[in-house]
This record gives C-alpha cells, sequence and structure tokens, in this order.
C-alpha cells in the first residue's frame, strides 16, 4: 500500500491519533452547500407553494437537492492485492457540520475522494488542511 498525490509522488500520510489508520485533509477550501439554499426556495412563500410544486418532478432545482459533493483531499491509493480502503469521516466535522458521508470504500488506484450531503440550514465552509477523516486498509485474510 502507498499514498500517491496528484502528481503521482509518494506521499507520507500521518498516523491518526485516536484510531489506527492515517489522516486525510483537505488540498483545498472546500465550501459544502445546504440544502435550503437550493434556487428552488429562492423568494418562496407559502400562497406560491402549490404553484411551484406544478411539475415539481420535472424541476432541475429539485433534482439536484441531496447531491453529494465530493471534497479533494489530493491523495490517491496504491493498493496491493487483496487490500481495500475504508474512509471515516472525523465525528466532530460530520456532528458538528450537520454532514452525512456517502462514499466510504475505495479501491485501486482511486482518488480519496469523500462525497458529503449538508443536512444543516448552512453553508459548510472546511479550509484546506482539515482533518476530513482516517483512512484505513484493510487486508483480505482468504
Amino acid at each position: 500500500m502507498k499514498f500517491l498525490n496528484k502528481q503521482g509522488q509518494e506521499i507520507t500520510l500521518k498516523r491518526a491519533e485516536n484510531l489506527p489508520g492515517y489522516e486525510v485533509t483537505l488540498s483545498e477550501d472546500v465550501v459544502i452547500d445546504s440544502a435550503v439554499n437550493n434556487p428552488f426556495f429562492k423568494g418562496i412563500n407559502v400562497l406560491q407553494l402549490p404553484k411551484k410544486l406544478k411539475g415539481f418532478r420535472d424541476n432541475k432545482d429539485l433534482q439536484e437537492i441531496l447531491k453529494p459533493q465530493e471534497v479533494n483531499t489530493g491523495v490517491q491509493v496504491k493498493l496491493d492485492e487483496g487490500e481495500l480502503a475504508f474512509f471515516e469521516p472525523d465525528k466532530d466535522l460530520i456532528l458538528s457540520n450537520k454532514l452525512i458521508l456517502v462514499s466510504r470504500i475505495f479501491g485501486e488506484n482511486e482518488g480519496i475522494v469523500p462525497m458529503f450531503i449538508n443536512y444543516g440550514l448552512q453553508k459548510v465552509r472546511l479550509k484546506a488542511n482539515t482533518i476530513v477523516g482516517t483512512i484505513f486498509i484493510q487486508k483480505n485474510f482468504s
């Protein structure tokens, strides 16, 4: 198992302090938008709701309302045969920001790009180098 950056160069990740894995941080600033910031809800009032709901299945804004957003870590995992990478999000990060993790398992030569849904009422702004979780490597012992 090796960790690589975007250029394919081998990098070393810091061992996690509280779990038996490696810390994963953001490579860039990220904003994860809230579902309530969807254009469907802009300027809506109760009297307009029946009109807005007409044809709601074809509404592009509603189709995107809970679309997961990728967060870039800049890390790619190169696994040996029979290995699998699991991502566990930072507990404080997801609880304090009301985030749900969508992608948890990463395979051979796959970038560690977790996807989150923001179910809170506010945008979540995360700075580069924020710890977003821990990566575990599972070996198949069959």
